[in-house]
């Protein structure tokens, strides 16, 4: 714990007075992750505080439809099915709902979620995507701005602004450029009327009836559009969720379903009172779809809102396990070419065959560098790639980067970084370093870098580490958030490149470069404030290549043959 006034040896229930906490009640050390504390709590708050309005915050770590509220001590969290008992044996329900039910947690914006809370609160105030922490008031900060005559909307307004600031301070706590409202990850917070789902689950079960008989016939086309939605949790690099929006959903499926399509996104509309986010496919309730994992298919029987969408997605990835093709196995016939704009930019393109073209769900651009000694570094990636016809293309723009002491150039390294978004007026990145006080105080970060006209070098637009890893298996599918963190604070910073043998000594591709796991590890220490970014094109004196990671329409991935960019 890190205050002094509560005490991790029990289990207790403070009340937030004008002074600060103060204890009520306390028992001994007890499973939050049971249907008993919940119910034992809600019935506590009922017969002590007698009001006209309730709302209720859970705040932890969230699973989307796995529940929130893991327990560290007891293996244990609350799954929906926990929440709905825990609320059945409280007052809560009936005519005297909640007002309001806000989880201040990871990827609890769901349907699934929504239609456990609709008997038991009058609105849910969640995110679709994984939330940030920080300060540690940030989840009952905004207490301060609520006033008594606050209709639900209003109250949940003012909790997802002291969301925005918490998201907004994170990314420029370690930077002199303020950002304003350009996040510096994916964020949302919707509020939802919980009245209103009832009319959703209809329209989706509508719609999921047209779908179901699609799917044979049509499936390469759905893969490729499922393959391409907007996905929650891929800040946190985990795709186990396989949560997405459920407007987006019926969007890019309306060819197939257009009348109930058109008529869901119209319930969710209703539905969604209020939707923030700072990303264009998410609209105030997520939904699962599996395709990258089955983690919950077996039991999502048990959280569903509709019987006829769990039967379309259990088809669908049925689908996906028995369609699978070899057209990417052999890119013998594919051909590979680049075409240099300036020093630069290029644009890096290979022919793919019918039958691939057929099969292409998406594609990743990843460009190295040969670094004269036997090695080859991963510069940077990116997901900036078009098929037109058979030609799939990227551009390859200049994004090498080094990092190096401001005074001295002698410990310059290349930076293997990922591309995270390209506009017309910047390029943002990210890469992952390691900051050190000492050898007990080390933290793995993720620098978010910027570059743009005012910074052709790049600069630091946000720096945050994921929250209190914890390696207990069962807390897989709980998803920690990100904290924002000063570079300041610090002392070293360590990069570190991973480095392949991606061509043999007779400079011959090697196909399965990644997989033989032949790299090497080279990193070197800078001072926290005596470091640089340097832009590098492709006018320089070391030769580059590119080649794709692709997707097959059954989620496989390949690695197309590599194509020399310079030399």
């Amino acid at each position: 714990w890190r205050n002094n006034y509560i005490t991790a040896n029990e289990t207790s229930i403070y009340e937030l007075q004008e002074n600060g906490f103060v204890k009520v009640d306390a028992r001994p050390l007890d499973n939050m992750g049971s249907v008993e504390n919940l119910s034992y709590f809600l019935n506590y708050v009922s017969e002590n505080y007698k009001s006209n309005k309730y709302n209720f915050i859970f705040w932890n770590h969230g699973g989307a439809i796995d529940g929130s509220e893991y327990d560290e001590l007891a293996n244990d969290n609350l799954k929906l099915k926990e929440m709905q008992k825990g609320f059945e044996k409280s007052p809560f329900k009936n005519d005297n709902k909640l007002d309001t039910i806000s989880f201040r947690t990871c990827l609890n914006g769901t349907i699934e979620v929504a239609n456990i809370y609709k008997n038991y609160a009058k609105y849910l105030i969640a995110s679709e995507e994984v939330t940030i922490g920080s300060q540690a008031d940030s989840a009952v900060r905004f207490i301060n701005d609520v006033n008594s005559s606050d209709n639900a909307e209003e109250y949940g307004k003012k909790q997802i602004n002291t969301y925005k600031e918490t998201v907004s301070n994170s990314c420029n706590d370690s930077v002199a450029i303020k950002l304003d409202e350009n996040y510096c990850v994916n964020s949302t917070y919707s509020i939802v009327d919980l009245s209103k789902i009832d009319e959703v689950n209809k329209k989706l079960d509508e719609f999921s009836k047209e779908l179901k008989p699609t799917i044979s016939k049509n499936y390469q086309t759905m893969s490729r559009l499922r393959s391409n939605m907007g996905q929650y949790a891929t800040s946190a690099n985990d795709y186990s969720y396989d949560m997405i929006d459920l407007y987006d959903l019926a969007m890019k499926y309306r060819s197939y379903s257009s009348s109930s399509a058109d008529n869901l996104m119209k319930a969710i509309d209703d539905a969604v009172v209020y939707n923030w986010t700072n990303n264009n496919y998410s609209h105030g309730l997520s939904i699962y779809f599996p395709y990258n994992y089955n983690y919950f298919l077996n039991t999502y029987k048990d959280v569903t809102v509709s019987n006829s969408y769990t039967e379309f997605i259990t088809s669908f990835y049925a689908m996906k396990t028995t369609s699978k093709s070899s057209s990417f196995s052999n890119f013998s016939n594919t051909k590979g070419s680049v075409k240099m704009s300036n020093e630069e930019e290029a644009d890096f393109q290979i022919e793919l065959t019918d039958e691939q073209v057929k099969n292409f769900a998406k594609a990743q651009y990843i460009v190295f560098v040969d670094t004269k000694d036997g090695y080859y570094q991963l510069l940077y990636s990116g997901n900036d790639v078009k098929l037109k016809g058979n030609t799939l293309t990227a551009k390859v723009q200049g994004k090498q980067l080094r990092i190096s002491d401001i005074e001295y150039d002698d410990q310059s390294l290349w930076l293997t970084t990922t591309e995270d978004e390209v506009t017309n007026e910047y390029v943002d990145l990210h890469t992952s370093v390691i900051l050190q006080n000492s050898l007990w105080d080390m933290q793995v970060a993720t620098v978010k870098i910027r570059i743009d006209d005012k910074h052709p070098n790049g600069y630091i637009k946000a720096l945050y580490v994921e929250n209190d890893k914890n390696k207990k298996e069962f807390n897989t599918f709980a998803k920690k958030g990100n904290t924002g963190i000063k570079l300041s604070d610090y002392y070293l910073l360590i990069y570190g490149s991973q480095r392949y043998k991606l061509l043999d000594e007779n400079g011959n591709y090697n196909p399965n470069w990644y997989e033989d796991n032949n790299g090497i590890y080279q990193g070197y220490e800078y001072l926290v404030d005596e470091f640089k970014f340097t832009k590098e094109d492709f006018s320089s004196d070391y030769d580059y290549y590119a080649l794709f990671k692709i997707w097959d329409t059954s989620n496989e991935s390949y690695f197309s043959d590599v194509v020399k960019m310079k030399g």
